[in-house]
């Protein structure tokens, strides 16, 4: 098996939001205490950000790519078994042995934008209005 230490520095932004991930998942462990508060769309939003979490981790070496390919695979039968829609994501597939995990390409759907997204400029207030707080 190869180590190769990653860098000590991320991207800009990425520990930042790596960490909020973190956090909002220890959240999360905190309130899904029994399957009576469990909905099929915060499941499917569950399994969602698990296999986009998979496929961005999957991107900071080729050993983590290989790892996350079991994690993906067993997350779409999660999606069957619990009746969930199949993924937005094409199930990545090992090519060779040694050989680099193919990353899958996104397929859109269509569905509703999460967040604010990278092209947010924030709101426009008229010059005759105050600013809230102002």
């Amino acid at each position: 098996m190869d180590i190769t230490e990653l860098p000590t520095t991320a991207a800009p932004g990425l520990a930042e939001k790596a960490e909020a991930l973190a956090d909002t998942a220890c959240a999360l462990h905190d309130v899904a205490g029994s399957p009576a508060r469990w909905s099929a769309t915060a499941a499917e939003d569950v399994v969602e950000a698990m296999e986009i979490t998979a496929l961005a981790l999957g991107g900071a070496h080729p050993a983590a790519a290989a790892a996350a390919l079991p994690l993906l695979q067993d997350l779409a039968r999660l999606r069957q078994s619990l009746a969930l829609p199949p993924s937005d994501w094409p199930e990545p597939a090992l090519e060779d042995e040694g050989e680099a995990v193919a990353p899958p390409v996104p397929i859109s759907r269509g569905r509703a934008r999460r967040g604010l997204g990278p092209g947010y400029k924030g709101l426009r207030i008229p010059p005759d209005r105050a600013a809230p707080g102002a």
